[in-house]
């Protein structure tokens, strides 16, 4: 069953990983691991696409189908439930979400215990 490419999470990915032009070599298991939970969960929702698409006569004698299908949908929940909160951590580890690139503004390096714009207009209005 073919889906658009704007529903798959892998182009996405592979998309802000490609953004982000990480050259250090210590990202490379991050980068294939947030790569593989992406492709998972898009494969995972092709499997849920497929198996609500069919259609059971309700005389149908082959209950190994509704078992399959049946089996899919579970399957695919319970692969975004398990892997989605994975892949967002493998984004936060990579800073590929707007949340983690805040905290990296935010704190550390040379701007330690600097107050971010943000939290200077903040205090200021105070």
């Amino acid at each position: 069953m073919l889906r658009d490419a704007d529903e798959l999470l892998a182009p996405a990915v592979a998309a802000s990983v490609n953004a982000l032009q990480l050259t250090d070599d210590r990202d490379a298991a991050v980068v294939r691991l947030t790569q593989r939970y992406a492709a998972q969960l898009d494969r995972a929702a092709e499997l849920a696409a497929k198996a609500d698409a069919i259609e059971l006569d309700p005389d149908d004698r082959d209950g190994q189908l509704l078992l399959a299908t049946l089996a899919a949908q579970v399957q695919a929940q319970q692969a975004l439930a398990t892997l989605g909160p994975k892949l967002l951590a493998a984004l936060q580890a990579l800073q590929a979400t707007p949340a983690a690139r805040a905290r990296r503004k935010g704190g550390g390096g040379d701007h330690a215990g600097e107050q971010n714009r943000l939290a200077q207009l903040r205090a200021a209005r105070r």
